[in-house]
């Protein structure tokens, strides 16, 4: 345990060292095989019987390493869950691994940061073939007022809700509250229709559905305006599972439809 600690520390120290939360150290030894900008929402953590998948942003930064021998499984997950814990990041999802069942194929370390003006989600995976992924998403550092720009709309994947409620978890959310608050109080900025978009759980449920995109669109516009953004600006409305952009087939493709939007009024929906 000793020896899991000090990584630990060393992590942490690694962290603080570049002075930009968004930069995960790769473990020692460790070789970089390939850089990806992937234009995609970062999975952080996959839906659970009481929980809906966590995404976050609308693209990130993955590094891809060659594993050094030395990096045993619980090594890993020492290494990132106590180094970032340490540094101030907020833990979401981590494998559990038992000392006599088999390992995890894959390990998983996902994690958020929200301090000091920034809003950064962060995912390291150890793969079955060694390969180590470091992912962030960096939500601070995403240009929404140019995507409203260009493309009339932002879709708001780092906004978490209850399991099938229209209750906002405001502690996690709210980072992303307050940068969109700051986007639509700007003078410039145009007015919206706050939009919710479920997944597709079959007719029986499209109802149900329907509601809970309403409710999810309504809380997130009530929040905007009691934070400060003008209620002219601001329309909100539930598209139900109308609207999906992904196959309603897997976990991902569910967590993707069932968003939130922000779309410009004065653009054809």
């Amino acid at each position: 345990m000793k020896v899991f600690a000090a990584i630990a520390a060393l992590a942490m120290a690694a962290t603080q060292a570049t002075n930009d939360p968004a930069v995960i150290p790769a473990p020692a030894g460790a070789r970089l095989i390939q850089t990806s900008h992937i234009d995609a929402p970062l999975e952080l953590k996959q839906a659970t019987q009481d929980d809906e998948a966590v995404l976050a942003g609308n693209l990130y930064v993955q590094q891809t390493y060659a594993r050094p021998a030395s990096l045993t499984p619980p090594l890993f997950l020492s290494l990132y869950r106590d180094g970032l814990f340490a540094a101030g990041w907020k833990l979401i999802d981590v494998t559990k691994i038992g000392e006599t069942a088999p390992y995890p194929e894959t390990l998983t370390v996902a994690a958020h940061y929200m301090s000091h003006g920034r809003n950064i989600y962060a995912r390291v995976q150890q793969e079955p073939d060694g390969r180590i992924q470091i992912a962030v998403a960096d939500i601070s550092d995403e240009n929404w007022s140019t995507m409203l720009a260009t493309d009339c709309r932002v879709r708001v994947y780092s906004l978490h809700f209850d399991l099938d409620r229209p209750t906002l978890r405001e502690y996690e959310s709210e980072p992303t509250l307050e940068k969109l608050a700051d986007l639509l109080k700007s003078k410039s900025a145009p007015a919206v229709e706050i939009q919710g978009h479920m997944d597709n759980i079959g007719e029986a449920g499209a109802a149900a559905r329907q509601t809970l995109s309403e409710g999810r669109a309504k809380i997130v516009a009530s929040w905007l305006v009691a934070h400060g953004v003008p209620a002219a600006k601001i329309t909100s409305k539930g598209y139900g599972k109308t609207e999906p952009i992904a196959e309603n087939d897997s976990d991902l493709g569910r967590a993707l439809n069932r968003r939130i939007e922000v779309a410009r009024r004065d653009c054809a929906h």
